[in-house]
C-alpha cells in the first residue's frame, strides 16, 4: 500500500513528529532519525525531526520542492499498541486534538495544495503518553520495522527511479 503512494517520487521528506519527553509520542522523532541514518546514501530523500511544530519545515519543504512528504507520528487509533496505519489526512479532521499547534490534517491540506505534493501519514498506535515515559517496547519493534520497509522501498524505487 506505501508503495502505491509513492509511486513516480522525485524527491521525499520524511518529517518525525513528537514530544521526546512523551513516553511513545517520540516515536517519529526515533524513526526519523533511524531513517536518516539508513537512507544516508539515498539520493532524493530527506528525514528530518520536526518535533510537534511541523509547521515550522514550512520554509524549508517549499526549498526542497519535495513530490511527497511523509509525517511519521503516534496517532490514537484504537488500535493495539504498535499498530502502524497509513492515514487519510481527511480522517484526521475528526480526532482529538494533538500535541501540534497545528492540526495535521491543516498542515497536510497546505502543502498539497501550496507545494503540489503528496502528503502521506503514517500513524503508529502509542501505548504510553505520560511525560518522562520511557517508549515501549510494541512501539520500538514498530519503528525499527517501519524503518526496515521504508528503507527496503526506497532503496528499491529510488534505483527504479534513476
Amino acid at each position: 500500500m506505501l508503495e502505491e503512494e509513492l509511486s513516480g517520487w522525485k524527491q521525499i521528506v520524511i518529517l518525525g513528529l513528537g514530544n521526546e519527553f512523551g513516553g511513545d509520542d517520540r516515536l517519529g522523532l526515533l524513526a526519523a532519525q533511524k531513517i536518516k541514518q539508513a537512507l544516508s546514501n539515498t539520493p532524493r530523500v530527506e528525514a528530518l525531526t520536526a518535533g510537534t511544530a511541523p509547521e515550522n519545515f514550512t520554509g524549508l519543504l517549499r526549498r526542497l520542492s519535495p513530490s511527497h512528504v511523509i509525517f511519521i507520528d503516534a496517532a490514537e487509533m484504537g488500535e493495539g499498541a504498535g499498530t502502524i496505519k497509513l492515514i487519510e489526512p481527511y480522517k484526521i479532521e475528526k480526532q482529538p486534538p494533538s500535541t501540534h499547534s497545528v492540526p495535521l490534517y491543516m498542515l497536510a491540506g497546505y502543502l498539497e495544495h501550496e507545494l503540489d505534493c503528496k502528503v502521506i501519514i503514517l500513524g503508529i498506535q502509542p501505548e504510553r503518553l505520560s511525560f518522562g515515559a520511557s517508549l515501549s517496547g510494541e512501539v520500538e519493534s514498530s519503528v525499527n520495522r517501519l524503518v526496515f520497509v521504508i528503507k527496503r522501498l526506497l532503496s528499491n524505487l529510488s534505483e527504479a527511479n534513476v
